[in-house]
């Protein structure tokens, strides 16, 4: 298991130039933005624009904090298509070419916390975990990703995650998936993302 606290963290430029992110994992490690297999990161949102593009990339953006966003889709399938996310919102899923400009409720800035993956080479699902005691058991999933939005939830190995904080599980061997407990404390939030890679192995 890996975990990372905010002080591993790295902050860089949007792809596109208008506003910053920050990466708090990437598959595999220090893969840039044309390399990685998968990447999760968080970004401040405080002015509207579009998003980057991301070509053959799979995305889920869920609303850590402010009150929102409203998200314009402009695909083939989808003309100009609007999405409201706020914190009560599912993660929405998307993909990484289509053209979306994003605005914000009430001009209030938000924090999101985005999933990407390649989708030739793995799929995931990113769920929203509360307070009490969940039992993971990703069968298919050959990696997990659990981010301690706010609060605290301690592991069944007692590790304690504590805000911002970011746990990687991995399947111990071939077809084994991903199995733990969470025991999450009152007011806790936290994202629990399942990765599948779609050819055996993960390279």
């Amino acid at each position: 298991m890996r975990h990372w606290t905010l002080h591993d963290y790295l902050t860089m430029p949007w792809k596109n130039g208008g506003g910053s992110t920050t990466e708090l994992a990437v598959f595999p490690e220090q893969a840039g933005l044309d390399q990685f297999i998968w990447r999760l990161s968080t970004a401040s949102v405080s002015s509207a624009g579009p998003f980057s593009h991301f070509a053959r990339i799979d995305r889920t953006l869920a609303v850590l904090s402010g009150q929102g966003l409203i998200m314009q889709c402009d695909s083939e399938s989808q003309h100009a298509a609007s999405v409201t996310l706020t914190r009560d919102s599912q993660p929405y899923r998307f993909a990484g070419e289509t053209p979306v400009f994003a605005e914000l409720v009430q001009g209030e800035t938000v924090l999101d916390l985005n999933m990407m993956t390649r989708r030739d080479i793995c799929t995931h699902y990113m769920q929203r975990l509360g307070a009490g005691q969940h039992v993971i058991s990703a069968q298919d999933a050959q990696q997990v990703l659990l981010f301690c939005a706010r609060g605290e939830a301690r592991l069944d190995n007692g590790r304690l995650l504590q805000a911002s904080d970011l746990c990687l599980f991995e399947e111990s061997t071939e077809h084994a998936g991903v199995r733990f407990t969470i025991e999450a404390a009152e007011q806790a939030e936290l994202y629990l993302i399942r990765i599948h890679f779609l050819a055996t192995g993960l390279s």
